[in-house]
């Protein structure tokens, strides 16, 4: 499948932020996240890495 997990990184450390992300859409000052099954999570963070083979993203938090 081609879901990712999101991971946040705060103040150097990555921690699980989401998994099942099929969406990651900019919304002005924040990021609108959405899973498989439908669920929303907004947050303010920008897109530092993107890992395909993965299935993973970095978000660091503004």
């Amino acid at each position: 499948m081609c879901e990712a997990k999101v991971m946040l990184e705060k103040n150097g450390e990555l921690t699980p932020f989401m998994d099942n992300v099929v969406t990651i859409k900019p919304e002005g000052e924040q990021l609108l996240l959405v899973d498989l099954f439908g669920a929303q999570k907004y947050l303010e963070a920008r897109i530092k890495e993107v890992k395909l083979l993965e299935h993973e993203v970095i978000l660091e938090q503004k």
